[in-house]
């Protein structure tokens, strides 16, 4: 794992989960965006509408997504390390089956840089 995609801090916070990055960029994840894009194959299938696809975590695909719908005060009631490559939430909607790996986490930080370097990567 590049050492860009590796955590240097991890902190909870009220509304929004921060992550801070051996290369000091700092990613803030709001709880709804991260319950949204949850990776385990039942909310990546509701996502894409049942479609055959290659990255559960991919908010693109072919344009036609679905997000999951959850209320704004989602919150995760547990956060657990997974190995040394990724975190689970459990959330209070009862939801709790996805594992976002930090490299993931990376490509999915919706700070406005990073979401400016994946429109200009995907075009």
């Amino acid at each position: 794992m590049q050492s860009s995609k590796q955590p240097k801090t991890l902190k909870k916070h009220d509304t929004a989960f921060q992550i801070e990055w051996k290369d000091a960029h700092v990613s803030r994840y709001p709880y709804p965006y991260l319950r949204q894009m949850c990776p385990c194959a039942e909310c990546a299938i509701i996502r894409h509408k049942g479609q055959d696809i290659h990255s559960l975590f991919s908010p693109q695909g072919d344009g036609d997504v679905t997000l999951i719908e959850v209320t704004p005060d989602i919150q995760p009631l547990d956060i657990q390390l997974v190995g040394r490559y990724a975190l689970q939430f459990s959330w209070n909607d009862g939801h709790g089956f996805g594992i976002y790996p930090f490299d993931v986490l990376r490509e999915i930080c919706p700070c406005p840089d990073c979401a400016q370097q994946a429109s200009s990567n995907s075009s």
